[in-house]
């Protein structure tokens, strides 16, 4: 593939991402969520930082990083599944070079959104976060995530009605999943699920115990007020999942020539 081909088609998908004003509703939704939560809930203050704030806003970044697929999803079914295909079939350039593109532009743009909510969070609601950097890897890794599982939707289903609505069954799912709605029990299929059963669970637990609040929150989970081991184990976790799942994406889409 052609890298100017691919700087072009790349450069046009973020300015069609940053001109689409529907896109920021998923940083206003999940902050207003944020807000909400934090007014409902009695704030627990430690020290300067809000520990209600900081302890939500990781599980509601993360989550809304799987409603982001539909950004994908929207403009890959238009150009390759809709009218544009046409135009596109009669272009010289390979398929590749613009599912690639579109592929990395709504990827980065997901996590623009998400990097606009961890600041609005902790410099309007005192959210403390520890290490920005886990945040950025974490906030990567689960984005990344959800844009091979939107990819794999475009891979295998026809309707973009169908793919749209199985993204907030899926993202729906993984919040029920990951005990955000109730409780899932002491069982063992709860204990699995509150630990390492979803994304959301793995990065929200990595995040967490990269902050210096780790020694008075979740601290069963870890067994130890010192979360070093228990913020990358489950980065560690999440990043070979990442990586299988992107496999397999590699795999189908080979298989669908593209």
């Amino acid at each position: 593939m052609d890298f100017s081909i691919f700087t072009l088609n790349l450069r046009y998908s973020f300015k069609r991402l940053f001109a689409d004003k529907a896109v920021w509703l998923l940083v206003i939704v999940p902050m207003a969520l944020i807000v909400i939560n934090a007014v409902v809930e009695d704030p627990f203050v430690f020290g300067d930082y809000n520990v209600t704030a900081s302890t939500t806003m990781p599980i509601f970044l993360l989550a809304f990083q799987f409603f982001n697929m539909g950004i994908m999803l929207h403009y890959l079914y238009h150009d390759l599944k809709g009218d544009m295909r046409w135009r596109l079939r009669a272009t010289p350039n390979s398929t590749l070079s613009y599912v690639l593109p579109a592929f990395t532009a709504s990827w980065l743009f997901s996590v623009l959104l998400g990097l606009v909510i961890v600041a609005a969070s902790v410099l309007f609601l005192g959210a403390y976060l520890g290490s920005l950097l886990v945040t950025l890897v974490v906030l990567l890794l689960v984005s990344l995530f959800a844009s091979f599982l939107a990819m794999l939707l475009f891979l295998f289903i026809e309707k973009f009605s169908l793919a749209n609505t199985l993204v907030y069954v899926i993202s729906f799912a993984l919040m029920i999943l990951s005990g955000m709605f109730f409780s899932l029990g002491d069982g063992a299929f709860g204990d699995f699920f509150s630990q390492y059963g979803t994304p959301l669970v793995l990065g929200q637990h990595a995040i967490i115990y990269a902050g210096g609040l780790s020694d008075i929150m979740l601290t069963d989970l870890a067994g130890t007020a010192n979360g070093t081991v228990a913020v990358w184990t489950n980065i560690g976790i999440l990043a070979v999942a990442t990586a299988v799942l992107a496999a397999i994406t590699l795999l189908v889409a080979r298989g669908r020539r593209i």
